[in-house]
């Protein structure tokens, strides 16, 4: 068997040899350099362009998504206050409606009291003039029965008869020359 110490001297002899791996060998430089040039080229032509491209497809639809949502959220604040003004726009129609109705519901009340009002003052008027008549008829009857009172006895105290017409001609006469306010009571 191979011992471990014989191993280890084999090796150490080996780099010796070649150099070390820490040692510049200018044939290894020039080829990492040239490996190295190589890949870079073939990197950007058919790694970093395909990325860089979906990149750059990746930040144009960011970009419209964020423009999309802009406009969504103008068009929203748009509708917003619309419906804002909608809204107020029906609050006044409301309140006007509302002031309208009160107005008219007070213009009802006040038409139908003065309505009342004046059936009132017709139907007091009416009464008035019904009782005026009334009064007139009564004056008219107590004079009549005081026309044929005082013939009664007119024609008691002459002794004397007077027809019925001459009799009343008399006592109209009597009674027209009397001051009117007698002829009132």
């Amino acid at each position: 068997m191979v011992d471990m110490t014989t191993l280890a001297r084999v090796m150490l002899a080996s780099e010796e040899a070649h150099g070390g791996l820490m040692d510049p060998h200018t044939g290894t430089i020039i080829w990492t350099v040239i490996i190295f040039l190589l890949l870079m080229i073939f990197l950007g032509k058919f790694v970093w362009k395909p990325i860089l491209k979906a990149l750059e497809e990746r930040e144009g639809r960011i970009r419209e998504s964020l423009e999309k949502a802009d406009k969504v959220a103008a068009d929203a604040e748009k509708a917003m206050a619309e419906q804002k003004a909608q809204l107020d726009q029906q609050r006044q129609e409301m309140t006007e409606a509302m002031r309208r109705t009160r107005e008219e519901a007070e213009k009802s009340a006040r038409e139908l009291l003065d309505k009342a009002r004046k059936e009132a003052s017709e139907t007091a008027e009416q009464a008035r003039r019904q009782v005026e008549q009334e009064r007139k008829k009564a004056v008219e009857q107590i004079r009549a029965e005081a026309v044929d009172i005082a013939l009664v006895a007119a024609s008691h105290l002459l002794n004397k008869t007077l027809d019925s017409e001459d009799h009343r001609r008399i006592v109209d006469d009597y009674l027209k020359s009397l001051p009117s306010n007698l002829q009132k009571h």
